[in-house]
């Protein structure tokens, strides 16, 4: 199958920006260690309990800084 011909004129699609690309980084990055923290947290409440805050909040805790590292 031949090549598709090229436009010189442009106006041709054009891929994601740099910084639509950084934003979708953050977004997956922040995504994924909310995930684990989620994981990693209810693991550690289910083995060493809440402590004085509480399950949720400790929960959040994790959830958050997890998030923040990968994000």
């Amino acid at each position: 199958m031949p090549p598709m011909p090229s436009n010189a004129g442009g106006g041709g699609m054009r891929g994601p920006s740099t910084f639509d690309k950084w934003k979708m980084g953050a977004m997956l990055g922040g995504s994924v260690g909310l995930i684990m923290g989620f994981l990693f947290g209810g693991f550690n409440i289910m083995r060493y309990g809440a402590g004085p805050n509480g399950p949720l909040r400790t929960l959040g805790q994790y959830m958050l800084g997890s998030g923040a590292t990968f994000g």
